[in-house]
């Protein structure tokens, strides 16, 4: 029978520093709405708010928020769970420290298909992340696409919501080029067999493992990009969050699902030329339980800084998370977890 090896599976890339958590990363990217063509970004404009809250929307009209921003502080103040709360019962009810210290009024939705629309908040309501509940307020939002009717983790996500004043842009998937991901992979193959080397090694460490493949032959391998985001940091600057892989044959016990090495994390372009990059390995099978796919909600502007907007989820977890992108990386600001397989056991 075989193991799955995840020597750091607690780590995620999304920032500099690894975000800890309570299972894996790393993985394909199933956004909703992953085109073949890249979208283009909506135009830019001023930030107006000075203060404000980010929700996710989900497909069923339920948004949930997770971010709260006054200035370029951010913070997360609404509960995690139902467990020694007293349940609101209507808008009103509401604590305004749940909301960062105010009571917002107005809503507009961004979607991941680009467009924005007005929404209208209604009333409090409970809805489920796996086995646990969670606090979440009723719209007036009516989705294109079907809602599952079936439990479904994670539950579809059809953008953010924001309160009125605040502005997200899209983020641009990069459409499939055979080109121009076939540069960036083979440009960034040193990146990848160092950290693939350094994960081989903690999970060897940890778990008296050893990869089936010598490292010569592992480099020899090539990598492949499945899923490219960026945006402009500034008029010099091109911040890219990447998701890619590295498969091996399947061995005498791997039932025909080989290994793989999942690579994800920040890839800095600076004047057109690759100038710095944070990328982390995952060593999972090709069924990748425990992966964790990226579903990028849009980019925002607060005074002179850039913020990027995901969720971070697979089958077993799901949370949300806010990085400022500068010239030089990428850290996160504030996240949210919102539920994982945990609360099922």
């Amino acid at each position: 029978m075989r193991e799955s090896h995840s020597g750091s599976n607690r780590r995620f890339s999304f920032r500099g520093q690894p975000v800890q958590y309570a299972l894996t990363l790393m993985a394909l990217a199933v956004c909703a709405g992953v085109a073949d063509e890249a979208r283009a970004p909506r135009a830019a404009g001023p930030q107006e708010a000075d203060r404000g809250v980010i929700a996710v929307l989900r497909r069923d009209g339920v948004m949930f928020p997770f971010a709260t921003f006054r200035g370029t502080t951010w913070s997360a103040p609404w509960p995690g769970g139902v467990n020694n709360i007293e349940l609101p019962i209507n808008l009103a009810s509401i604590p305004e420290r749940w909301w960062g210290g105010w009571r917002p009024e107005a809503w507009q939705a961004w979607l991941t298909d680009g467009t924005a629309r007005p929404i209208r908040a209604l009333e409090p309501t409970q809805f489920r992340v796996h086995c646990g509940r969670r606090i979440g307020i009723t719209t007036d939002y009516k989705a294109a696409e079907p809602i599952p009717m079936l439990p479904v983790n994670p539950f579809p996500k059809d953008g953010v919501a924001a309160t009125a004043g605040t502005r997200i842009e899209s983020i641009e998937i990069v459409g499939r080029s055979e080109e121009e991901w076939g540069a960036l992979a083979i440009a960034l193959l040193e990146d990848f067999d160092g950290v693939e080397d350094r994960e081989v090694s903690a999970v060897a460490a940890i778990a008296r493992w050893r990869h089936p493949t010598p490292a010569e032959d592992r480099h020899a391998r090539p990598v492949r990009i499945e899923s490219w985001y960026r945006t402009n940091v500034d008029d010099e600057v091109v911040a890219s969050y990447i998701e890619a892989v590295r498969s091996y044959p399947p061995g005498p016990e791997d039932n025909g699902c080989g290994l793989e090495t999942l690579f994800s994390g920040w890839v800095y372009h600076e004047k057109g030329k690759l100038a710095r990059r944070d990328l982390v390995a995952r060593l999972t099978y090709c069924d990748r339980v425990n992966a964790t796919y990226m579903l990028p909600f849009g980019r925002m502007r607060l005074r002179d800084r850039v913020y990027w907007l995901a969720q971070l989820s697979g089958h077993e977890a799901e949370w949300y998370a806010v990085a400022w992108l500068d010239r030089r990386r990428a850290r996160v600001v504030v996240e949210y977890f919102a539920g994982s397989l945990d609360s099922c056991r």
